[in-house]
Order: C-alpha cells, then sequence, then structure tokens
C-alpha cells in the first residue's frame, strides 16, 4: 500500500464493502446497497416491478408508471457503526415525461487511525477519524406510447436514463465518478406481467477503480389469490379482483467482477377498510457470499390512504448478513397530488367494438362466441353495464343460471336506475336462478 495514515475507518467500511458486495475490482460499491424498504423487502427484486418512486434506483424506465408526485425517505442501519440515508422524489409531468432525482449518503462512523511502518505493520494511534459516500442522481422516463399512440408494437415500453455524481472520502482521501443508468420497461396492456432491464454505472472513476458495472433483468407479475383459477372458468369472463400480490425475479451480472445473481421476492397487500392496509413481505436473493441466511429478506409495510389523492406508506425490512450482523431498513413514502396508480388500462372505444360484435352473435344465438367478444369488452371497459347484461343473457341461454344471476348483479351494480333489472333479481335472488325466470 506504501501509504501512511492508512485508515481502520476505511479499512474495515471498504473490507466490509468487498465481503458484502462483491468490491476489489471496482470502486463506489456503496451504489449496490438497495434502496427503499419496500424493493428490499422483496428480496431486493425490483427491476421488473418499479412501480413507485424507488424506479428512480432501480430501474428509471419505470417511472412512467408513476401518476403523483412520490417522496420516500430511507433510513438504514447497517454493519457495525455504518448509517445511511437515502432520499428520493419523483413528479411526473403532463406531456413531457417523469422527471425523479434522489441522494444517498453513507456514513462510515468514526473509528480509530492506524499507521503503517517501514515493515508493513499496522499501528493503532489515538486518532479518530471518519469515512463516507455520496451519491446525488438525476432521472428522466418517458411511455413510448406518448409518440407512437396506443396501438404500435412499442406502445407498451417505456424508456428510461438517470446520471449520476459520485463522491467517496476516506479522511483527506478523495475519489468519485459520474455515471449514467440507462432502463427499459416493458408492461403489455390488459396484462398482469411486465419486465424490465437496466445497465447501471456506465461511466468514469476519478481517483478509483472503475465504477461497479451491473446488467439487471427483470419480471414483475401481478395477480390476486381469488384470480390464480378465474382464467379456468367461465367466471374469469367478468370476474376481476384487484390484484394485491405481486411476484419478482432479478438476474443480475456484473462483468467487471465476472459474478452473478438471482433474486426473488412477494409482497401481499391486506385492505383492512378504505383507509388501513398492510404488507408482508419476503424475498431471497441467491448467490450470496455470506451463507444461505444472508439471502434471505423479510418486511412489513402499512399504507394509510388519507384521502383519493394521499398515500402514506410505513415500510420496514430486515436483511441478515450472518455473522456481520443484521440490517435494519425503515422508509416513509409519501405519494400526494394527483390520481393514485393502478396497473389498467381502459379503451373504451375498442370496448363498445367488441360489445357490438358480441351483441350481433348472441342476436344469432352464437353463445359461446358472443361470451368471448363481451368478455373482451369487459377487459377493456370493466364498467360498462350493457356488456355484464350480454354475458348474463349468454349464461341464461346456456343453462349456467348462478353465472348469469352475477353478471346480472354486476350490470345492476353499474346502472342502478335498470328498474326492469332490478325487479329480475329480486324475483329471482332466493333461488339463484330458477327456472322459471327464463
Amino acid at each position: 500500500m506504501g501509504k501512511k495514515a492508512l485508515l481502520l475507518s476505511g479499512l474495515i467500511f471498504l473490507i466490509l464493502a468487498g465481503a458484502v458486495l462483491g468490491a476489489g475490482e471496482t470502486s463506489a460499491n456503496f451504489l449496490k446497497l438497495s434502496e427503499g424498504a419496500r424493493p428490499s423487502g422483496m428480496g431486493e427484486a425490483f427491476v421488473g416491478v418499479a412501480d413507485d418512486v424507488n424506479a428512480v434506483y432501480w430501474n428509471p424506465a419505470g417511472l412512467s408508471q408513476i401518476t403523483r408526485d412520490q417522496v420516500c425517505l430511507m433510513h438504514s442501519v447497517w454493519l457495525l457503526d455504518v448509517n445511511y440515508e437515502y432520499l428520493a422524489f419523483a413528479a411526473p409531468i403532463k406531456g413531457f415525461g417523469t422527471l425523479a432525482a434522489y441522494s444517498v449518503f453513507v456514513n462510515g462512523g468514526t473509528l480509530t487511525q492506524t499507521t503503517e511502518d517501514t515493515s508493513g505493520n499496522y499501528i493503532l494511534t489515538t486518532n479518530s477519524v471518519t469515512a463516507s459516500d455520496l451519491d446525488v442522481t438525476l432521472a428522466y422516463a418517458k411511455k413510448l406510447s406518448d409518440f407512437l399512440g396506443d396501438y404500435s408494437g412499442f406502445s407498451d415500453l417505456s424508456l428510461g436514463l438517470s446520471a449520476n455524481l459520485i463522491s467517496e472520502k476516506i479522511v483527506t482521501d478523495l475519489g468519485g465518478g459520474f455515471g449514467f443508468n440507462l432502463g427499459s420497461f416493458y408492461y403489455p396492456k390488459y396484462e398482469n406481467y411486465s419486465v424490465g432491464f437496466v445497465a447501471e454505472n456506465l461511466g468514469v472513476a476519478s481517483n478509483r477503480p472503475s465504477l461497479p458495472v451491473d446488467l439487471k433483468l427483470g419480471f414483475g407479475y401481478r395477480f390476486s389469490m381469488e384470480n390464480l383459477m378465474l382464467p379456468f372458468s367461465d367466471e374469469g369472463t367478468f370476474v376481476y379482483n384487484e390484484n394485491d400480490t405481486t411476484a419478482a425475479m432479478d438476474i443480475l451480472y456484473y462483468p467487471i467482477e465476472q459474478s452473478a445473481s438471482v433474486h426473488l421476492g412477494a409482497e401481499k397487500y391486506w385492505t383492512l377498510n378504505k383507509y388501513h392496509s398492510f404488507a408482508v413481505r419476503l424475498g431471497y436473493k441467491f448467490g450470496e457470499d455470506l451463507g444461505a441466511l444472508a439471502g434471505l429478506t423479510a418486511g412489513l409495510g402499512y399504507r394509510l390512504t388519507a384521502s383519493k389523492e394521499l398515500n402514506i406508506e410505513l415500510d420496514y425490512v430486515m436483511v441478515p448478513y450472518a455473522d456481520l450482523g443484521n440490517s435494519n431498513r425503515i422508509s416513509l413514502t409519501a405519494k400526494f397530488a394527483g390520481p393514485p396508480e393502478n396497473h389498467l388500462f381502459e379503451d373504451k372505444k375498442a370496448g363498445i367494438e367488441a360489445y357490438k360484435r358480441g351483441y350481433a352473435l348472441l342476436y344469432k344465438t352464437q353463445f359461446g362466441s358472443a361470451i368471448t367478444e363481451f368478455a373482451e369488452c369487459v377487459k377493456k371497459y370493466r364498467d360498462y353495464a350493457p356488456a355484464y347484461m350480454g354475458l348474463g343473457a349468454c349464461f341464461l341461454n346456456t343453462g349456467r343460471r348462478e353465472l348469469a344471476y352475477r353478471a346480472y348483479s354486476k350490470a345492476m351494480e353499474l346502472d342502478p336506475n335498470n328498474a326492469k333489472l332490478k325487479t329480475w333479481l329480486e324475483q329471482n335472488q332466493a333461488m339463484q336462478i330458477a327456472p322459471a325466470a327464463r
């Protein structure tokens, strides 16, 4: 090494980074620390989900899903005396795209300085020293549908770009770098799955080895437990329970270190009432060097829906690092000034066209084909009462009376002024579609 004033704080900080994060050939390995308690609880698998403000770190292209301003503040009690703080903000701008920024500050704590003698032996001193890291990032995301319309083959693709300024300091030893992160996110209309890809830390370092370049491919899938079997039943043509569960998988590759890992994670939300919800998250990171337990993540979340536009979310995650100890992270997220995010795409015009085709087939008594068209209408325009009326008629004419009753009930919910339908439902409620109801 050849330098006096070699610092124990710096050694511990860098050794920990090497042991936990795979450093050695790269610098600024604190960039690999996962940000946001929610993604961290999901096994640090979020590239293919990226549906909140934390997308600014995980996959900037995912920011295109945000429909209102969001801010996240996280505090992490990491290993030994190391703590780090994370602040992120994202704002969608109509007609322009989504702008976002985040900053990470890592405080290596106060430790004892060492010196090195001519023989290479380390000697403790009475001096106290510190080490710290800083990253400031700006990001932008845009949906290609804003340029190509909703029906191009690339309309469901979003692209994102972020640039970060990095600084590392060990007492008077300064270094840093400048990098770019390129992201893409594909989320097809009417589907529950999404795919993301991001190339990170493409840049240069100053007074340090190369930045930790990585490539990440992520997959996300949203569903509800109640919906799992619906696609295999007639009920699935018109019943769409809200997706309350997310599963994710990320595949990571670090070309400089020539290492790879696979992360799996999931979260499940339970709605207590219109104001309060809570979540449980679990995940596992395959490829950890610290043993099997070090790959586990577990977290909890609470969501307060204060109003239609305002959500407050409190999330916690615990990540074990085997003999090195546990990392505890807690984050507070606010979502405000805009309509709530959802994972539904609506095309009323296409839905009504499908309804017209279904009605023509119903008139010809081609009930099976009519159900397919009415189901297509409901998929694209879920609040169109006539489509449920058409499904009810098809089910009733093919002897599936209970399904007919449920479809008609949904139509009544959407069109409460339909007096004739209300009377029919009241007459047949007791028997759940009696044969005489035909």
